[in-house]
């Protein structure tokens, strides 16, 4: 019984830091004000996947911190039109030497999914964005970025 307490209190601890850190990460990134790239938009069984990457890098610099871009992706389903905001998504980054990132849980916000990225390398990035939206299916979008 005690080691289910002390479970719950610490999912209850992390669930509280990670919505603190999604709320600061979102304030902070809505104040920074750089350029906005759009990405190509992208359909995958059903579901289209519009992104852009914000360009934080000045702004987060001042802080102390390295992140140079904040990721954002808005789902649409295609047959109803309809914004899909509820769900999980993360981001795999490959980077232009090939090497794939950890996965990045992409936060909800205001009806998109985002997390704050760090591209510091010139060159080609693939940005693959995995979901498990609202009707449980299990989707992949590939979007690319060239950092010059």
């Amino acid at each position: 019984m005690h080691l289910k307490s002390i479970t719950m209190a610490f999912i209850l601890c992390f669930a509280f830091l990670s919505t603190a850190q999604a709320g600061m990460n979102m304030d902070m990134t809505m104040k920074t004000g750089g350029k906005q790239i759009m990405l190509p938009m992208l359909e995958v069984d059903g579901v289209s996947a519009m992104a852009h990457l914000k360009d934080i890098k000045a702004a987060m610099a001042k802080m102390g911190l390295t992140a140079t871009n904040h990721f954002m992706v808005m789902f649409t389903s295609q047959k109803s039109g309809k914004q899909l905001t509820d769900g999980m998504a993360a981001l795999k980054i490959t980077n232009p030497a090939g090497k794939i990132s950890p996965p990045v849980m992409l936060m909800a916000m205001n009806g998109t999914f985002g997390s704050d990225i760090t591209l510091t390398k010139l060159g080609l990035y693939k940005l693959d964005v995995g979901t498990k939206l609202t009707d449980g299916r299990k989707r992949v979008f590939h979007f690319t970025y060239t950092v010059k």
